[in-house]
């Protein structure tokens, strides 16, 4: 979804200990909070807590909007592996939910680019549900595009 100057999209894969992969790729929702903190960067506020370097995931499946200030039942969150600039105006965050972990057990179907205080929400979408276990991990990479 686009909103005003920046949009992007999530793409979410699984993988199976063999390596076989599956693929999902939605646009992403940005919302209020994504505006108020670029508004913020754009005249050098310190923005501390609110620098995006989080991932959560959770169970929820209501229809992301701009107003969202969480996501809908959050069940685990962890640091983003990293980010790349693939091209000017573009960053990709990709973070990866390994085999073991404390999302197993819950079928996942939305996620939300985190600040570091863990409670700001950048962005937030819904995909494909699925049910989290130990064999296989879901890679989440999400683009934002700058325009």
């Amino acid at each position: 979804m686009t909103n005003g100057l920046f949009h992007g999209e999530l793409v979410v894969t699984t993988i199976d200990k063999k390596g076989n992969r599956f693929e999902y790729i939605t646009p992403n929702t940005l919302t209020g909070e994504a505006s108020r903190i670029m508004s913020h960067l754009l005249v050098g506020d310190a923005i501390g807590d609110l620098v995006v370097n989080r991932l959560a995931v959770g169970t929820g499946n209501t229809p992301p909007v701009r107003g969202d200030e969480a996501l809908g039942n959050e069940v685990y969150q962890q640091a983003i592996d990293g980010y790349t600039y693939p091209s000017v105006g573009h960053t990709e965050y990709k973070t990866v939910i390994d085999f073991v972990c404390a999302a197993n057990g819950h079928v996942l179907a939305e996620a939300g680019l985190m600040g570091a205080n863990g409670t700001s929400l950048f962005a937030r979408q819904v995909h494909t549900p699925i049910a989290k276990d130990s064999n296989f991990k879901v890679e989440y990479r999400w683009r934002i595009v700058y325009t």
